[in-house]
């Protein structure tokens, strides 16, 4: 995969912002998130991001949001390699040397310390947080009150390949369904109940339009 035709992209992510900036109005944000790599052998090179990127200053976008991976088969998921935490820091501060937009990066982040250590670099200018937010919802109002207390993480037995993304989405559900208190799954019963779930919505979406 080569570099993105810079001409002919920037032409259209310009006039969808214009697009999108004269239906909200100038007062409020829009943000986009891009891949920073798909994780995925000869997918996307450091530069197609960072052409992508580069084409945002020409636009009125408001924050760019920085993360990566793939669900596409074949990829590998951050979770489950041995990639150092947090995932995509370094990637984010380069993006950040090329353009003026704010840049937020997510993932990977699991301590106040390793989020206030990419701030006051200047590396970015904000952090997302996603699995710490599972494990510990008010996270993110006690880390702005100055209780710099870190959520901790369970230890689980298992590992298969994308059974800790699977562990973490079925954690959300049961916290969408206010039954977290009773959640008790291990990495396979909760990988073997996501891929039980995500076949019925499958059957579900192809029943709704006919696909055979």
């Amino acid at each position: 995969m080569g570099q993105l035709p810079i001409p002919r992209c920037a032409a259209t992510q310009t006039l969808l912002s214009e697009k999108v900036r004269s239906a909200v109005g100038d007062s409020f944000p829009i943000g986009i998130k891009i891949n920073s790599t798909d994780q995925l052998e000869g997918g996307l090179t450091q530069e197609d991001p960072l052409a992508a990127i580069r084409i945002f200053d020409q636009t009125s976008l408001d924050l760019i949001e920085i993360s990566g991976g793939s669900y596409f088969p074949g990829a590998k998921y951050s979770s489950d390699s041995s990639t150092k935490d947090p995932y995509f820091a370094e990637f984010a501060a380069t993006a950040k040397r090329v353009i003026n937009v704010p840049i937020a990066v997510t993932g990977g982040f699991k301590t106040y310390t390793q989020a206030l250590k990419v701030i006051e670099c200047g590396a970015v200018d904000f952090v997302g947080l996603a699995r710490a937010l599972v494990i510990a919802p008010e996270l993110a109002k006690d880390w702005l009150i100055g209780t710099a207390t870190d959520p901790s993480f369970p230890r689980l037995k298992a590992s298969p390949q994308g059974g800790i993304t699977a562990w973490f989405t079925m954690l959300l559900t049961a916290i969408a369904n206010d039954s977290e208190e009773s959640f008790e799954l291990e990495l396979l019963p909760a990988l073997h109940l996501y891929e039980e779930l995500d076949d019925a919505r499958c059957d579900k979406w192809m029943q709704k339009f006919e696909i055979k």
